[in-house]
């Protein structure tokens, strides 16, 4: 061996002994400044409600600020697209949900993002949606809803969170399982979906029932039913689709923080713990309970794994329903 390739082998060895270092440093100082949760949707949705509550518990556990960021628009992938471009030193996250990495890799042929370009960090939590209706609408349940829609078909209309969302894919269920024929107006985020909804500038939506129960207890709004498997405790007295004899339409959405891939084990553990001890605590257990929603501190492995399990479940769906948005 030459010199020359003495001198490059041990400095190759010196710098991966440094690298390795200042990665168990950085993540013994972390976090060290500011950390941002960006939100791919607008304010006052469940996922940016969610991302707000999980901001306090580790500003709280970090003793340092945790700000929610929202950047909407494309189906989650505007902002899904600006955190898989950052650093990945841990300080910009997404609070990520199903249409991310679950539907759109199945959506689109060209994503500016790819799966692997993010790394599982952990679940947040998991929502069932509930089908709501303007009080103007005359249809009380799943039967007479969908004689309604085809009735007058295309007279319906749905509020989605645009092509490819969640709520769209719900709403393409209900579709395919049923051949009533809905209107579909997409929106930028739930809190406008909401608005008109109670407005009565649309008929019908899939929400989180975090977010509608509100409405529904004053009577701006009546619920259909709910793609759980069973009854939600927060709001026993909706009837679930299969309950209302449509099985088919069994559906959850999950929610979840994700890195930018490339950042340290070391890092994502730490945030995972955190993230895990905020979703134990009595005050978001019985927040979810109340809310309908449900909470399941796992590993970030084990999230992962979710996501694909999924992935396979929606990637279904849409080979089934021919949806392609590109």
């Amino acid at each position: 061996m030459t010199f020359f390739e003495r001198t490059m082998l041990i400095g190759a060895a010196i710098f991966a002994l440094g690298t390795g270092t200042s990665h168990v440093q950085a993540a013994d100082s972390y976090p060290d400044r500011p950390i941002k949760i960006v939100v791919p949707y607008s304010p006052g949705g469940f996922t940016d409600i969610l991302a707000r509550q999980m901001s306090k518990q580790l500003s709280d556990k970090f003793s340092q600020p945790v700000v929610v960021e929202n950047k909407p628009g494309a189906g989650t992938i505007i902002g899904a697209e600006a955190v898989a471009r950052a650093k990945p030193d841990g300080y910009t996250l997404l609070m990520a949900v199903t249409t991310t990495l679950s539907s759109n890799p199945h959506l689109f042929s060209k994503l500016p993002y790819k799966i692997s370009d993010f790394k599982p960090v952990a679940l947040t939590g998991l929502t069932p949606f509930v089908l709501v209706a303007n009080p103007s609408v005359p249809a009380n349940n799943v039967r007479e809803l969908i004689e309604l829609a085809k009735k007058e078909p295309g007279k319906l209309s749905a509020a989605t969170l645009g092509n490819g969302s969640s709520t769209h894919l719900v709403l393409s269920m209900l579709r395919g399982a049923t051949g009533a024929e809905i209107l579909d107006v997409p929106y930028k985020g739930a809190s406008p979906a909401l608005s008109d909804l109670v407005a009565g500038h649309v008929d019908l939506f899939f929400d989180a029932i975090t977010t509608s129960l509100p409405h529904i207890q004053a009577g701006r709004l009546k619920p259909i039913a709910i793609t759980s498997e069973k009854r939600s405790e927060a709001a026993p007295s909706i009837p679930t689709f299969r309950e209302e004899g449509t099985p088919e339409m069994l559906a959850y959405s999950w929610y979840g923080l994700l890195a930018p891939a490339g950042t340290s084990d070391a890092i994502t553990e730490k945030l995972n713990k955190a993230v895990n001890e905020a979703l134990a605590s009595p005050e978001i257990q019985e927040k979810f309970r109340t809310e309908g929603a449900e909470s399941h501190p796992m590993s970030a492995k084990a999230f992962g794994e979710l996501i694909e399990e999924h992935s396979r479940t929606w990637g279904k769906v849409i080979k089934d329903l021919n949806i392609q948005l590109d």
